[in-house]
């Protein structure tokens, strides 16, 4: 005997009336018809939750996607549109609950404009607060997003941020994880800096002072 579903070892009873209703008498039997049947009825509710998953999976559009809308629209430096919802954004960061709960401009019209922002930047930003997940690219590189993390305080990108620039600090890179610590008052990569730069004192100072001299603008 096949079957879709497998039949557990202990079975369910079920059973069925075979006795004589004119004469009073009742008496119930095995049916491993209905046993069967019980099984298979069974097995089809649990599936079903699979196959609404399933459902709304093909109809899903990832917010990393072109394709994605929603009643926000973020215009970034590059003139180019990401969408996202108010409900999400809201609940993910202090600041765009203010800037669309309230009367502010970007209530009213659902834009925000981002000048110093490319598009690639925002929908991972976006993407993260729909999914808790992010993928640092050359698009949307760490210190870029801990940018917009900061802008914007959302707590959990920007330590997510933090733990990927903190992850290969070199010489050749040490200036600017101290001068993106300080820019957007990233405790954790300013305390990972720090302890580099006393680590390898004698190897990375002349170096270091001679970038920190190029990027402090002379007064």
């Amino acid at each position: 005997m096949s079957s879709d579903t497998e039949i557990p070892v202990t079975l369910i009873v079920s059973t069925v009336d075979t006795g004589c209703q004119s004469c009073g008498v009742s008496r119930n039997v095995w049916s491993p018809k209905a046993v069967i049947n019980d099984v298979k009825l069974r097995g089809r509710r649990e599936k079903e939750p699979e196959r609404n998953l399933r459902f709304l999976r093909a109809y899903e559009i990832s917010p990393l996607s072109d394709d994605f809308r929603g009643d926000v629209e973020f215009i970034g430096g590059d003139g180019k549109s990401v969408f996202a919802h108010r409900f999400i954004l809201a609940g993910r960061s202090r600041v765009f609950q203010r800037m669309l709960d309230t009367e502010m401009k970007e209530k009213k019209s659902g834009i925000i404009r981002v000048d110093d922002v490319p598009a690639p930047v925002l929908r991972s930003m976006v993407n993260y607060c729909y999914t808790a997940e992010i993928n640092f690219t050359e698009e949307a590189p760490a210190d870029e997003l801990l940018k917009v993390a900061e802008k914007y305080d959302i707590e959990d990108l920007k330590a997510v941020c933090e733990d990927e620039l903190s992850k290969d600090i070199s010489r050749d890179n040490l200036s600017k994880r101290v001068t993106l610590a300080r820019l957007y008052n990233a405790k954790k990569l300013d305390k990972m800096t720090r302890d580099y730069f006393k680590t390898n004192f004698y190897s990375v100072y002349e170096a270091f002072v001679a970038e920190i001299m190029d990027i402090v603008p002379s007064k």
